[in-house]
């Protein structure tokens, strides 16, 4: 299984957190997946991770600024095209977030449609079991665990520090960021069964509308839309789509049906693993369900350790407040304790306000702040790494999770274990001795359930030499 065309799916993540998500969908589905920093060579999938059947490259498009994604995004979908995959996905968060200016996901769409000879752009930003849904064209999202809001009036995203979503259709909100059409596949083609989905699908393209957005409320919906992209799927003319993690279930079932995937494919089972002792948290989120999160895990006995964001923006003040951080979570650690650093507690921290008026005040660019909170927590991560003997990190925060990746020389990643949330723990492929083979769980701002960090602190894992798929080793 050492050619090319073994391999069944390629995509690119527009940030880290989701590209992790998307390889536990594709993990959970039976699908061999490893999840890279930058795209590896055919030759070295062949050679070095020869069951591989899906390939992922971690990437943080979801903050770059419009002008950028170019210059970023074709030398990797070109690359990747390499793979011979008959599907590549580019995996967007499934609260679609994203504007003219940061993020732009139409001009994405412009660029792999190019690069890729697409017709048509089949997107599908739900994930019904993350309670991310697409109704007549226009988008909802729950609140953790509680209502489900339309996506311009959620309480979070309509206020998101960024890319405020102020428009739920979705045809709307692309319109503004592409100048290619989009048309829709309703839910009552849906309902009514595939052979009215292929008819609207072929109405779009007979139409010459590009963009074949899809409504999309339960999951059988996301597999029905899954085989009519696959039905279509050529490697020689690979399809180009855009949609959220679920994707990675939509088209493992279709594999499985189509026998695709076999047995031997499957990850082996981790009940009979190890606990690894205390976790270290690391958020660099402001995300309501993230100060949620942490607050469970203090009340589940981790030690928090806050850190304030406005003094990481000084280089006078950046490197003591590290070092206090640092001190702090190894004294917990030390005691068998689990830490939680985080930077902010919800929108509505004090913290948050004081960091904008610091970088106001500093004449400093909207993602310094960013950069800034990822550059801090990875260097943390990496002197606890370094002084203790901690074995298993979770990292929330998408747009600070890629920086944190960096930081520890991470350069592939493979799901070690699904733990509950659309943030498996993962095998960590480093450049790094102490970092290769750690086991990291990457969760988005608004992914996961009240209880994820000590979810993620209990799980059992097999030891990385006897789970991994392949070998980074120069």
């Amino acid at each position: 299984m050492s050619k090319k065309n073994d391999i069944l799916f390629a995509f690119y993540g527009d940030d880290f957190t989701g590209t992790t998500a998307t390889a536990e969908a594709l993990a959970e589905s039976g699908v061999p997946t490893v999840v890279f920093s930058e795209p590896p060579s055919p030759a070295l999938l062949a050679e070095r991770f020869p069951r591989v059947r899906a390939v992922g490259v971690a990437g943080t498009s979801r903050t770059l600024p419009t002008i950028e994604m170019e210059s970023v995004l074709r030398p990797v979908f070109e690359a990747m095209r390499e793979y011979g995959a008959p599907v590549f996905l580019y995996k967007v968060c499934s609260t679609f977030d994203s504007s003219p200016q940061i993020g732009s996901i139409g001009r994405a769409i412009e660029i792999g449609r190019d690069v890729f000879s697409s017709d048509w752009i089949p997107v599908l930003p739900a994930a019904p079991r993350f309670r991310r849904f697409t109704v007549f064209g226009h988008h909802f999202a729950g609140l953790g665990e509680g209502a489900v809001y339309r996506l311009d009036r959620h309480p979070s995203m309509s206020r998101h520090p960024v890319t405020p979503m102020t428009e739920s259709d979705l045809r709307l909100h692309l319109s503004s960021q592409t100048s290619l059409a989009s048309g829709l596949v309703d839910l009552l083609a849906l309902e009514q069964g595939a052979d009215r989905v292929e008819e609207a699908i072929e109405r779009l393209r007979s139409d010459s509308i590009p963009i074949a957005l899809f409504d999309c409320l339960f999951e059988r919906h996301m597999t029905l839309a899954c085989r009519a992209i696959w039905r279509r799927a050529d490697r020689a003319r690979p399809i180009f789509c855009v949609g959220s993690q679920e994707l990675g279930c939509g088209f493992g079932s279709v594999w499985r049906e189509s026998g695709l995937l076999s047995e031997s494919d499957a990850a082996p089972d981790p009940e009979n693993g190890a606990e690894r002792g205390p976790i270290l948290v690391l958020s660099g989120s402001c995300a309501t369900v993230t100060a949620e999160q942490i607050r469970r895990a203090i009340e589940q006995g981790f030690i928090d350790v806050p850190v304030e964001p406005d003094r990481l923006l000084a280089p006078s003040d950046n490197a003591s407040e590290r070092r206090n951080a640092v001190s702090a979570a190894l004294e917990a650690l030390s005691s068998g304790n689990s830490v939680v650093v985080h930077t902010a507690m919800g929108t509505n921290d004090p913290r948050v306000a004081r960091a904008k008026q610091t970088a106001q005040a500093l004449s400093l660019p909207a993602t310094a702040l960013d950069e800034a909170i990822g550059d801090a927590l990875g260097q943390v991560a990496l002197d606890v790494l370094e002084q203790s003997n901690v074995k298993r990190l979770a990292i929330a925060g998408g747009d600070s999770s890629g920086r944190i990746q960096k930081r520890l020389g991470i350069r592939a990643l493979q799901v070690a274990r699904p733990v509950g949330v659309a943030a498996p723990l993962c095998y960590a492929y480093s450049s790094l001795p102490r970092a290769n083979g750690l086991e990291i769980a990457f969760k988005g701002g608004q992914a996961g359930a009240v209880d994820c960090f000590d979810r993620a602190r209990r799980a059992r894992t097999l030891d990385f030499a006897d789970a991994a798929l392949g070998t980074m080793s120069d």
